[in-house]
């Protein structure tokens, strides 16, 4: 057998296996955000308010591979869980199921206790959960969501001598993120989780004349009041691509940790306080609105794979090397 013919050999059947395995290859994706509102209490240091009525929102989406299943709206307090492929995670349990070989998608929310009605504050107060994930393993793309929140139509009245009425928003929250991108995942691939939380109050000309969504620094996220406390931000999106793919990338700004039990619980949390600016008599509506999702696509990898002529070809030049080398 002749250099040549030794030297080619290893690096033929090389070839082979990496042409062989480079068409196996799978990448993966996964999305998690989790957020848990508890001890909200709404009141009215100053002058007097009353209600008009209340509508309670609770609503969870999944889609995978552009199946989708939409359950809950209006007047709900407590949406069905929505979910398509692999879920293992029952109904209203909010903690990670994680990744695993199949793809799924589950979004799920609701409001635990609500303190409107009455207002202001009773014996009760309001607490919301959401919950959005997914997994992909393979090219495809999948999405889930989990939304709770409320409108409230309010009336303001006077006191005699008192210029106005004011409203106090004080809140906890324990947000959670998580995200993974294989590296294996091609262009244009990504995994994102969202998370976004309101207080909006309008005029009955249709006018905001207050907003909330606290981003983690006392004094930004707010229009027509003041905030007092905002432990960390709830109005972001957490993403990774392919350039930064490989990692499993966490948000727990509050360490309070990944979610346990059934992750309703009030043992961790930041602690979130707002107050309103004087409002004038008249009629207001006031909505909170908490959303949690993830968006995931995976795009192939542009790998060269060898073509079964090629392949066919291949083998048949190393029919050849081993012949020639018995000869030899």
């Amino acid at each position: 057998m002749s250099y040549l013919s030794r030297a080619f050999l290893p690096i033929a059947l090389s070839s082979l296996i990496m042409a062989s395995a480079s068409g196996g290859a799978q990448a993966s994706a996964y999305g998690y955000s989790y957020n848990n509102i508890f001890g909200l209490t709404i009141s009215n240091p100053t002058g007097v308010i009353s209600v008009a009525g209340n509508t309670d929102i609770s609503r969870s989406t999944a889609t995978l591979n552009g199946s989708s299943v939409i359950r809950g709206g209006n007047g709900f307090v407590d949406a069905p869980q929505s979910a398509l492929g692999a879920v293992t995670k029952g109904q209203n349990n909010f903690t990670q199921q994680g990744q695993g070989n199949a793809s799924y998608s589950r979004g799920d929310a609701q409001i635990v206790s609500s303190q409107i009605p009455p207002f202001p504050a009773g014996s009760t107060n309001t607490h919301t959960v959401n919950v959005a994930e997914a997994f992909l393993f393979d090219t495809g793309s999948a999405d889930a969501s989990g939304r709770n929140g409320s409108s409230t139509g309010l009336s303001v009245n006077f006191v005699v001598g008192a210029p106005g009425a004011t409203i106090l928003f004080n809140f906890q929250a324990a947000p959670f993120m998580q995200i993974y991108l294989d590296a294996l995942a091609g262009p244009g691939s990504s995994s994102t989780a969202n998370m976004s939380v309101s207080f909006t109050i309008t005029n009955g000309l249709g006018q905001t004349v207050f907003n909330w969504s606290p981003d983690g620094v006392v004094g930004s996220g707010i229009t027509g009041g003041t905030e007092l406390a905002d432990a960390a931000n709830l109005n972001m999106n957490f993403s990774a691509n392919t350039l930064t793919s490989g990692n499993l990338l966490t948000y727990d700004p509050l360490a309070c940790g990944t979610p346990t039990g059934t992750g309703i619980g009030t043992a961790c949390g930041g602690t979130y306080t707002a107050l309103t600016n004087n409002l004038v008599a008249g009629n207001y509506t006031l909505t909170l609105n908490t959303v949690n999702s993830v968006d995931l696509t995976i795009f192939p990898r542009a790998v060269q794979v060898a073509e079964p002529g090629t392949l066919a070809l291949l083998g048949l030049g190393l029919m050849g090397l081993c012949l020639n080398r018995r000869k030899i």
